[in-house]
């Protein structure tokens, strides 16, 4: 009886030993991807201060999803709190204390957005900079110019800390997003700007924003980081809306309803890309349906 009892007791603890092993290969591992540092050239980034342009950059904070993380205030905010996932915040991007506007140039905040990576060269955590690579210059520069038109908000940085599983995940590829730095090209030249137009071009410039939850081919699945309680996302390439139009996919997107009168639910943020002009939905719903 005691050589079985010890017989177990060792491989109790030389199963724990195994873990706490794995568990630490898992948090160094993803800790030196999560740490590295990359090099961004910069490039000016245009300044506009007419309140047309204003709006336009709050139209494209709204409709490109940005509050989902950042707050409707800019001032940010926890979006995922989940032990296994992680907790993962927003940054504060006012001037506000605990806010990074004032520390930050306007090329330093573009190469934020579109390349994932901070004022000190480190990777965010996070930042879904896949879907903002090909912003053109124009639409950065009247983003940032209304990110400094809006009031300070004082409120400090929430926390971000990847949990177990989050790292787990991000290290076999289900959440590459974690670090965006990784898959983004950082010698890619951005274009000054691009005319808004029903085309299949411009969809496919506008459907950028919505690769981080539908996926890059956007034929949806899993949404990368995500709770298990959340839904897939659904497939929007012309076979996953075959029983949309035109009018109705626009509709859906205005109301939150699809056609057979159900209710778009979270995490789908129709409300902000409501937001959309109707040059950008019917340009989207043109490029979507070159997916098959």
């Amino acid at each position: 009886m005691k050589k079985i009892s010890r017989i177990l007791t060792i491989t109790f603890l030389s199963l724990v030993g195994i873990l706490v092993a794995l568990a630490m290969t898992i948090y160094v591992l993803s800790s030196i991807r999560m740490n590295k540092t990359y090099a961004v050239n910069s490039i000016p980034i245009p300044k506009f201060s007419k309140t047309a342009d204003i709006l336009e950059g709050k139209r494209l904070y709204q409709s490109r999803g940005c509050s989902d993380c950042h707050d409707v205030d800019g001032s940010g905010k926890t979006f995922i709190e989940d032990p296994a996932i992680g907790t993962l915040s927003g940054s504060n991007l006012t001037a506000g204390k605990g806010g990074i506007l004032s520390e930050r140039t306007d090329e330093e905040l573009a190469i934020a957005i579109r390349h994932g990576v901070g004022k000190n060269g480190r990777a965010l955590i996070f930042m879904p900079s896949t879907d903002f690579q090909g912003m053109t210059n124009e639409d950065v520069g009247k983003l940032i110019s209304y990110l400094r038109s809006t009031p300070a908000v004082d409120k400090p940085q929430g926390e971000v800390k990847p949990g177990p599983l989050g790292r787990f995940l991000f290290l076999i590829g289900e959440i590459p997003v974690f670090v965006s730095a990784e898959i983004i090209n950082h010698n890619s030249v951005h274009l000054t700007n691009i005319t808004p137009s029903i085309s299949i071009e411009y969809g496919k410039y506008v459907a950028s924003t919505c690769t981080g939850c539908h996926g890059f081919d956007l034929k949806g699945g899993p949404i990368q980081g995500a709770p298990p309680e959340w839904p897939p996302a659904q497939n929007i390439s012309k076979t996953g809306l075959n029983h949309y139009t035109e009018a109705n996919f626009i509709q859906t997107i205005r109301t939150g309803k699809r056609p057979d009168g159900s209710e778009m639910k979270f995490p789908m943020p129709w409300k902000s890309l409501g937001q959309l002009t109707d040059t950008e939905l019917k340009a989207l719903w043109r490029y979507l349906q070159t997916i098959d």
